[in-house]
Formats: structure tokens, C-alpha cells, sequence
């Protein structure tokens, strides 16, 4: 079956206020971003956890706000000039095979993505690279969309990648994983 990719106006869905007594994105977030990092949001819709990613690593950090949907960054960007966050992100379109080239990022942010990806082992393969060394990848996807099986058999993709699997976020969000890029040694 073909992956479905959410389409640009679900995205004012995504980001209702009433979505944070579900998912907090600081609750979900803190854990792995602070000041001055640079990190990645794949899939970032509307920029539900994006913003709060930018509030996280401060002016002098950054964001790059990765979507297929230029409807959705272009909604993004007037949503962070309009909170004074658009200096710390960084928006950027990709396509369905190539997530683009980027600086190296501390963490990696894949909330209910993966499962749209039609060649998971590239996208992957990609977050592994992008990541530095250390650096942490929080995966979820939907629970209402996502079996158990299937959730595992994204867990084995990412495995695939070079990515160590370190557990589950503390804070509840759908089926979810947590990451380490392996630190590459000589």
C-alpha cells in the first residue's frame, strides 16, 4: 500500500490550541532541546511543535522546519514572524525522496511522518546522517493510524540506519521511540 501524505489544510487541525491538553509540545520537547542547539522538526505541518522548538533553543539557536507542503511553511513562517520566532527558523521544502541538505543537528523531531515515507531506510539513513554525533531522534507516529507491527517494523528501519534504540519518551505521545546516532569512532 502506498504511504498517504496528509494533506496542507489538515494542518489547521494539527495545530488547535486544544491539541496541547493532549500533547504538550514543551513537555514533549524540553527533554531534548536547549539553548543554542540546532535541531530538526521532519513533517512540521504548521509549526505545532516547531514554535515551541524555537521558544527551546533561543535566539541563538535554530530550527529548520522541514515539510512537503509549502501551504503548510508558508503558514509557518506567518505564525513565527508573528510570535517574533521567524529569525531562529529555518523552513524548507522537501520532496518525498529527499529530505535536502542540512548543518548537522543535535535532534531529530518525526512526530507522525514516518509512516507517510514511501522508502523509510533513505529517510532514515538521512536523519542518521544529519544528526551529530550523540544527537537524539524522538520518533512517533498515531496509534489510530500505526499498528503495533507496523510501529516496530519503522523501530528495525531505524536500526537499520545506525540508530540506537534508547527507549520511549517520557512523555506520553502515540507509539514512540527513542534514538541515539551512533558516536562514530575510528
Amino acid at each position: 500500500m502506498a504511504p498517504h501524505v496528509c494533506p496542507w489544510w489538515v494542518g489547521y487541525f494539527l495545530i488547535n490550541p486544544l491539541r496541547k491538553l493532549l500533547e504538550n509540545p514543551y513537555k514533549i520537547l524540553s527533554p531534548y532541546v536547549g539553548q543554542c542547539m540546532t535541531v530538526m522538526d521532519i513533517g512540521c505541518g504548521m509549526g505545532f511543535f516547531t514554535l515551541e522548538m524555537a521558544r527551546l533553543v533561543g535566539p541563538d539557536g535554530l530550527v529548520i522546519g522541514v515539510d512537503l507542503e509549502e501551504r503548510m511553511l508558508k503558514a509557518l513562517e506567518k505564525r513565527a514572524a508573528r510570535l517574533g520566532l521567524a529569525a531562529r527558523i529555518r523552513p524548507y521544502r522537501c520532496d518525498s525522496h529527499n529530505l535536502g541538505e542540512h548543518p548537522p543537528v543535535d535532534f531529530v523531531l518525526a512526530c507522525y511522518v514516518a509512516h507517510e515515507v514511501p522508502d523509510r531506510s533513505s529517510f532514515f539513513s538521512q536523519i542518521s546522517a544529519f544528526l551529530k554525533p550523540g544527537g537524539k531522534l524522538l520518533l512517533a507516529e498515531p496509534k489510530l493510524h500505526v499498528s503495533k507491527s507496523e510501529f516496530e517494523a519503522i523501530v528495525e528501519d531505524a536500526l537499520a540506519a545506525s540508530l540506537a534504540h534508547v527507549g520511549e519518551s517520557a512523555v506520553r505521545i502515540g507509539r514512540n521511540a527513542e534514538f541515539q546516532n551512533y558516536i562514530k569512532t575510528k
